[in-house]
């Protein structure tokens, strides 16, 4: 009885630390609480602990619950809208959330700014610290990407694809620092460049 409830303690604490990291593999904490309550329930019922059981029972309910809400049902829901995005192009705002329901990177959720009647656009937020004032994860947005209403689907999810690829290369630019400084930074006002660019060689690196 004692290898059960720590195994059931054990696997308690791992499916914390898996929901409370929010990565990709979040939704698997459901599954091991179901193997944790099911071994607590065996505790409890071997111990006569019969409140700690029912607490167990309502705890093994809202597990399986957490495992069709977060495993189950989104690919169920994947799978459907898979066969309602055809690949002719013509795009509108139902068809572009149907697209990005099936588009995933780790931290980003995806969004359609209009409604492709004026300008629309496809931007991304995501919750990281400031590269420059530090401090707790804060929400943050990406550029805004320009979509058309005469777009495919893969055109969309290529558009998603860059959209993260230039996000990150955001991030690098901003911690990537020579002499402390972050000198390939993207915010640089562009007339500051084109004053240094103006002072030709005086600007550029000597080459033997």
């Amino acid at each position: 009885m004692q290898l059960i409830e720590i195994f059931s303690a054990i696997l308690g604490m791992a499916g914390a630390l898996l929901l409370a990291t929010r990565n990709r593999h979040a939704g698997w904490a459901f599954v091991v609480w179901l193997i944790s309550n099911v071994g607590w329930i065996a505790f409890g019922a071997g111990n006569q602990h019969w409140f700690f059981l029912l607490q167990q029972v309502v705890f093994t309910a809202t597990s399986v619950i957490g495992i069709w809400q977060w495993l189950i049902h989104p690919r169920l829901q994947a799978k459907r809208l898979v066969a309602k995005v055809p690949p002719s192009p013509g795009m509108t705002v139902l068809r572009a959330h149907e697209v990005l329901c099936l588009v995933s990177f780790p931290g980003y959720q995806f969004r359609v700014v209009g409604n492709f009647s004026g300008a629309t656009y496809l931007q991304a937020v995501f919750h990281a610290p400031c590269n420059v004032s530090g401090g707790k994860p804060v929400r943050q947005s990406t550029r805004k990407w320009r979509l058309s209403a005469h777009m495919t689907p893969s055109e969309l999810v290529q558009t998603a694809l860059k959209c993260v690829l230039t996000s990150l290369e955001h991030e690098a630019r901003e911690q990537f620092h020579y002499r402390g400084r972050a000198i390939f930074g993207p915010h640089f006002d562009v007339e500051r460049l084109v004053a240094l660019c103006d002072r030709g060689t005086q600007a550029m690196e000597v080459r033997a």
